[in-house]
């Protein structure tokens, strides 16, 4: 392998046909080099652009101890290459690709497909790469139970604030100020006043807001003239899908059971309409399938035509004088001083 060190040794400096014929006679050598002679040869090779696909991907593709310097650092290799290595090529060398710092998304998601939880550690742990929305949200949900992954998800920057907040329950005081933080600092001013009035709606209602009974509590809340829309989020906030159920059940005028199988089942059309009945805009709509999608563990991605087709009912309901549930909901807005001055500490209060 003399022959192998000596043009190796300045491969940059060679012209594309003596890499050519370098390549074409250690092909037909390489079988009976040895495994440190391959290694040396991986080695050196590594870090050039301009070494010869053919020898590059036969280096790639043996034994991991010898593919590993171009795995992990190879330039010559497009990111359709590593897809094809990602198909052929074992849990080991996924693991050395996963260290790559030139990862597109589309790489990371089929190594995330392909490969085992060291493959996902080592993703998650690659800070130089950006995560997809669907990578980033799989892992959150496995840092559940794996806090080495959670230690490495939360020292990213790509967090997305949906991401945060689902880390948030599973870290130290001082990390949860950090993901708090990267949260605020991703919302608009009009997000944050919005999260402030729904803090005050909170401490309006006060322990009435704990009410298990629907109808006891919507009626404390039409009494602080709380909208259905801004009470369905707050118990949305709280985790308490099967309450808003219950809740939009009774405001849109259908039995509690029968549209509870309509969430389950998927019969949209009865979810649509109902939904409409009770008079929640679409903002709060979107985020009732979201938590849907959630709750059965099933992808966001599937909720997308409900609030498609949510948007296209609410349209077949105005008649010329705008949407009749918007219009309702924005009256109720407008909610003034009240008229009870014992209504904020009676809510408080008990």
């Amino acid at each position: 392998m003399k022959l192998c060190e000596f043009v190796a040794s300045d491969v940059d400096e060679r012209s594309d046909q003596e890499l050519a014929i370098f390549a074409e006679v250690i092909l037909k050598l390489y079988g009976n080099a040895s495994d440190n002679d391959k290694a040396r040869l991986a080695k050196n090779l590594a870090s050039s652009p301009k070494t010869p696909k053919g020898l590059a991907t036969k280096l790639a593709e043996d034994e991991v101890s010898i593919a590993l310097p171009l795995l992990s650092d190879s330039p010559v290799f497009s990111q359709e290459e590593l897809l094809g290595f990602i198909e052929s090529l074992s849990d080991a060398h996924l693991q050395v690709i996963a260290r790559r710092p030139d990862l597109s998304t589309e790489v990371s998601d089929a190594l995330v497909q392909k490969g085992t939880k060291p493959v996902h550690r080592i993703l998650a742990g690659n800070q130089e790469i950006q995560l997809s929305r669907e990578t980033m949200l799989q892992f959150v949900q496995q840092a559940a139970e794996d806090m080495v992954m959670c230690d490495d998800l939360v020292m990213r920057s790509d967090l997305t604030p949906m991401a945060c907040r689902e880390l948030i329950p599973l870290v130290n005081d001082d990390v949860k100020k950090r993901l708090q933080k990267v949260i605020q600092g991703s919302l608009s001013q009009d997000q944050l006043e919005e999260i402030a009035r729904l803090k005050e709606l909170r401490r309006e209602l006060g322990r009435a807001l704990n009410n298990t009974d629907m109808k006891l509590l919507w009626s404390d809340a039409d009494r602080a003239r709380i909208s259905v829309d801004d009470l369905t989020i707050l118990l949305l906030q709280d985790g308490r899908f099967n309450h808003v159920i219950e809740l939009l059940a009774d405001r849109g005028r259908i039995a509690k059971s029968a549209f509870k199988d309509a969430v389950f089942s998927g019969k949209k059309d009865i979810v649509l309409k109902t939904a409409a009945r009770s008079g929640i805009m679409l903002h709060t709509f979107s985020l009732f399938v979201k938590v849907r999608c959630e709750h059965m563990k099933i992808p966001l991605t599937q909720g997308a035509d409900w609030i498609a087709a949510y948007t296209a009912y609410l349209k077949t309901t105005n008649t010329g004088n705008g949407n009749r549930c918007g219009d309702f909901q924005a009256k109720r807005k407008e909610r003034g001083p009240s008229k009870d001055p014992t209504r904020v500490s009676r809510f408080s209060a008990a």
